[in-house]
């Protein structure tokens, strides 16, 4: 039976029912921005309808927000390019298309009143479409409460857990996470007491915000578990799409005053494919046309984002190298500098080689030639999900090595191919050409591939697998292949190395410290070793890690920044493993090639009873 509902009474619901059964318009955050926000007099410093086309970097960003398969968000920033502007239109858009209990929470109890009275209340009273949802009854908004008429907005600092642990809710948002308190005891982190409150949600999203502190700040770790997307521009010049890097902002170094080099605007950025001067005036329309590009590629429900100052449309590349030259003698305004105008973290750097240190060991040798006083051939493969970066080294006498040839393929065919079908030839007239002694390939990615071509080559082929710090040895052997009934190993199966990396790193790092043309021994490179070579075995430094609770302090290899890559380092120690496995160190003056056995059972422990037969032309000890 039909529910009669008088003509008076419906007028009187109709726009009640109309706001709380009406589908949310199909647009995305920003676009939603773009119409209905206005940035108020008091906050801003440019006033007035907001434009997503200020600030292109922020659109990925706040539309994130709105893609279904997208639960949380994070976004490690440099402090002042909008990151908070964008966070607050994601909350607009909430009240307005799609209502739900959300919580605010920022890093104290104060910042969460100043945020909810200087920032969001101007924000809602300065929409006419947002300002319509404001409940009549005053009492229902409060410093730490507001009571729309659709959803329920609470605001709490993070020092204060009865705030974090109560009432569910949708929408959770998390700015300067960094910032927040640790607690211990009875208490749990002040995150993970937010989050529980959006377990009953099937729908929820959070939204986690911050300049980055040190790797072991929680924004840092979000990042790393996230898609890890940075923004591409083109070079104006070239075309050729780049992340924007503080390394290529160039100024005339006889003109090293801070003051003087922001005042007369003389610093540039340099393209790192074409090598042309790129001015701030170009760089609005790069911003344009810049787009984010995930490192990892696979489905991720946590979208990641980086940016630092360089993108600021408020910032010249001159601010920001006048900025570094009054920071750079003074540790703290340099921490400050590189966490809030970088956005990278924080690490106290004990050791560190840079690109042109490197070129310093480089030799007139032709690239793919082996070098005279070079006996032997080893090599060190990085595998990763589509492609393979591999270094060939050769060695001589006093623990002196030379780059044959380093390169990036794509095939598994073109690696089988460099290393173990073809021989390179000697400088020397009369010599015979080398082949490859010994390979050892990473097992990170593409195991059971790594697997099978190690066992089809498993004279000089060598599965490996990387870890810090294997107690008292370089390296110790498991077996891989054992009876499936018994889980005994299979006699003359496969062997996984497990190799210790932070031993060969330190060990190529004081390798090229002491490298001196005039004296023997040393770690050289051929004549013309590629951009990308020199980068990527700087790409890592050795830092200090303190425990914030008991003090200690121990020492860990890194990458210098959260997007630098440092494939060829790994397989140079790769390589140098492989030199050790074989003995390399102990050649005599007549040792030439190599060809060790090996001692299955004492190697099952990390340590070799019984070294190579003396006879001529083999390694003595």
């Amino acid at each position: 039976m039909p529910i009669k509902i008088a003509k008076k009474a419906l007028e009187t619901i109709k726009p009640y029912v109309r706001s709380e059964w009406a589908l949310p318009d199909k647009v995305t955050v920003s676009v939603w921005a773009d119409k209905y926000r206005r940035l108020d007099t008091k906050t801003s410093a440019e006033p007035g309808q907001w434009s997503t086309a200020r600030t292109p970097y922020l659109k990925g960003i706040m539309d994130a927000f709105t893609d279904p398969f997208v639960d949380e968000i994070t976004v490690m920033s440099a402090s002042q390019v909008g990151k908070t502007e964008a966070m607050l239109n994601m909350l607009g858009y909430i009240i307005d298309q799609d209502p739900g209990p959300t919580l605010m929470v920022l890093p104290r109890a104060d910042d969460a009143k100043s945020i909810s009275y200087n920032r969001i209340k101007p924000m809602i009273e300065g929409s006419a479409i947002l300002e319509r949802y404001i409940p009549q009854n005053s009492d229902d908004i409060t410093k730490l409460e507001y009571h729309f008429d659709r959803m329920v907005l609470y605001f709490a600092g993070s020092n204060s857990p009865a705030d974090l642990a109560s009432r569910p809710i949708r929408y959770l948002f998390l700015d300067e996470v960094d910032k927040y308190p640790r607690f211990s005891g009875r208490e749990a982190d002040p995150i993970k007491l937010a989050q529980e409150r959006q377990k009953t949600f099937w729908n929820k999203k959070t939204v986690k915000v911050s300049t980055p502190t040190t790797r072991e700040g929680y924004i840092f770790r979000e990042y790393e578990k996230s898609d890890q997307e940075r923004f591409y521009v083109p070079c104006p010049h070239c075309g050729k799409m780049q992340v924007l890097i503080f390394g290529q902002i160039k100024w005339p170094k006889e003109e090293a005053s801070a003051e003087r080099i922001k005042n007369e605007r003389l610093a540039w950025y340099e393209c790192v494919h074409c090598n042309k001067r790129i001015e701030d005036s170009q760089k609005p329309r790069m911003m344009q046309s810049g787009e984010w590009i995930a490192d990892k590629k696979e489905p991720n429900k946590n979208r990641g984002f980086w940016i630092s100052s360089l993108y600021s449309p408020w910032l010249s590349f001159s601010d920001i190298a006048a900025e570094f030259l009054k920071s750079k003698d003074y540790i703290e305004l340099l921490m400050n500098f590189v966490n809030s105008w970088l956005a990278e973290v924080w690490e106290e750097n004990i050791g560190k080689t840079k690109p042109e240190e490197l070129l310093t060991l480089v030799l007139p040798n032709p690239r793919g030639i082996v070098p005279d006083g070079a006996r032997v051939l080893t090599a060190g493969v990085d595998v990763q999900k589509d492609h393979f970066y591999l270094s060939i080294r050769g060695w001589g006498l006093h623990q002196e090595s030379w780059l044959i040839l380093a390169t990036r393929v794509e095939e598994w065919d073109d690696v089988i191919e460099i290393l173990f079908k073809t021989y390179y030839p000697s400088e020397t007239a009369g010599v015979e050409p080398f082949g490859v002694r010994l390979t050892c390939i990473d097992t990170g990615y593409r195991t059971d591939e790594v697997y099978e071509v190690a066992r089809l080559w498993r004279d000089i082929a060598r599965p490996i697998k990387g870890q810090s710090y294997i107690s008292g040895v370089p390296f110790r052997v498991s077996s891989i292949d054992k009876y499936p009934a018994t889980g005994q190993t299979i006699p003359g199966g496969l062997l996984l190395w497990h190799i210790d990396t932070s031993y060969f790193k330190d060990k190529i790092s004081r390798l090229v410290k002491n490298t001196k043309l005039d004296s023997p021994g040393g770690w050289h490179l051929h004549k013309d070793p590629s951009d990308e070579y020199l980068k990527q075995f700087c790409g890592e430094h050795k830092i200090i890690i303190r425990d914030k609770k008991t003090g200690r302090a121990r020492e860990e290899w890194r990458t210098v920044s959260v997007h630098a890559q440092s494939h060829f380092f790994d397989t140079e120690c790769y390589s140098i493993a492989a030199a050790e496995m074989i003995r390399v160190f102990a050649m005599q003056e007549d040792g030439r090639r190599i060809y060790p056995k090996q001692d299955t059972e004492s190697l099952q422990h990390g340590i070799t009873k019984n070294w190579l037969p003396r006879r001529p032309n083999w390694i003595k000890r």
